[in-house]
């Protein structure tokens, strides 16, 4: 595990210069995009633009990116939640 900055796209917004862990960090065959699974330290104020289950754009400050969502939060400290993400799964194709 290895720490990161990096800044979290939220829709039209940026949290920047988040703290984090990776605890997972693969490159994705044919794609620009990687495959990224850690944690996220946050501000109370951080915290508050985030759900779980929802998809969210990570663009780490070395220049990889990748699709993540938000599986658990603990906010149980004062000054600190910790927010694990781990990869989106890609959308299945419909059957024609």
């Amino acid at each position: 595990m290895h720490e990161f900055q990096a800044d979290l796209l939220i829709g039209g917004m940026r949290l920047q210069r988040l703290h984090g862990e990776l605890e997972q960090e693969d490159h994705r065959r044919g794609s620009k995009d990687w495959t990224l699974a850690g944690h996220l330290h946050l501000s109370a104020e951080q915290l508050r633009h985030l759900e779980l289950n929802r998809e969210y754009r990570i663009q780490l400050e070395d220049g990889r990116a990748a699709q993540v969502v938000i599986l658990r939060i603990d906010d149980q400290a004062a000054d600190e939640a910790l927010a694990d993400f781990a990869p989106s799964r890609p959308a299945k194709r419909k059957a024609k």
